[in-house]
């Protein structure tokens, strides 16, 4: 059964509905915070928008490259390569 939880990422909260216990949903977004921090801690980026979606890619290339998308339906894994690849391009046109 749907839960809906409270999670705070940069000091933003966001209300999410999860079948997944209040622990998995604070843990993945402990995650996604940290992948971000990372991003803004390299100095590369200040935008937390933009940190946010280098972090998603960097993310999305280790599943990918890693074999995370076994089991996945073919068409998943290309759409979210194909979105990967439109966010990078949107990313160089901005630099």
């Amino acid at each position: 059964m749907k839960q809906s939880l409270q999670v705070s990422i940069l000091g933003q909260q966001f209300f999410l509905r999860s079948d997944s216990s209040p622990e998995q949903v604070q843990r993945i977004a402990a995650f996604v915070e940290g992948q971000i921090q990372e991003i803004t801690a390299s100095g590369r980026v200040a935008d937390s928008l933009q940190a946010a979606i280098l972090a998603l890619l960097n993310v999305s290339a280790r599943y990918l490259q890693g074999g995370g998308s076994e089991g996945m339906p073919p068409e998943a894994t290309e759409r979210l390569r194909q979105m990967v690849g439109r966010i990078e391009r949107a990313l160089a046109e901005t630099a």
